[in-house]
């Protein structure tokens, strides 16, 4: 359990998890317009929240500029600290749609942008630490992945560091019943025993 340091931090946290799956509901639907990512285009930008790595969650937005003058994005709900990715959908749209997105997704997230190779390598990362705790990234993640195309991470210098002070930290999210988060909480304490991990639920 987090200590009582820390727990103002998590309520604060907690709060921007809901603003978080909201920029992913929103996305969700739209599931008759969504489109499989083109890997081949021109990358537009790619767009992280600021101080992921301190709140632990955040939408991230890769996009690509098509030649009919649209966007192909990719958003990826990302849980640095334990689950890896939790929600993810694709969708082309106009340029004006994706300039409303983009505004409203930074003003909530404080979004900035990212090297493409790294922003690969930080969610590629991201899924690989939560497989080691056997937690598999959402069903749509490997379609809006297809995204990254031909992008080489070799060439990111950057280091991620995942989990928080060492450990895998637990987060009860919003979407989550209290049965998923109490099977969470149980497959981590099987894995690494009652001290080797962190978690937080509200009560």
């Amino acid at each position: 359990m987090a200590n009582g340091e820390t727990k103002y931090q998590i309520y604060l946290a907690r709060k921007r998890q809901k603003q978080a799956v909201k920029t992913v509901q929103t996305g969700s639907e739209e599931t008759a317009r969504q489109t499989t990512p083109t890997a081949n285009a021109p990358i537009h930008e790619c767009l992280v929240p600021a101080g992921l790595f301190e709140k632990g969650l955040g939408n991230l937005v890769f996009s690509r500029a098509l030649e009919n003058g649209r966007i192909s994005l990719s958003v990826f709900l990302v849980d640095v600290f334990c689950l890896g990715i939790k929600n993810a959908f694709s969708a082309i749209v106009t340029r004006d749609e994706y300039a409303i997105r983009a505004r409203s997704w930074s003003s909530s997230e404080h979004l900035q942008p990212m090297r493409p190779e790294c922003f690969r390598k930080l969610v590629e990362g991201a899924v690989a630490y939560a497989r080691e705790l056997e937690f598999r990234p959402h069903a749509d993640y490997a379609e809006a992945s297809r995204i990254f195309g031909n992008v080489d991470i070799t060439t990111c210098s950057e280091q991620f560091e995942y989990g928080h002070n060492g450990k895998p930290f637990y987060m009860f999210g919003p979407n989550e019943t209290r049965s998923q988060a109490r099977n969470i909480v149980k497959q981590l304490e099987r894995q690494f025993g009652p001290d080797g991990f962190e978690f937080f639920m509200v009560e």
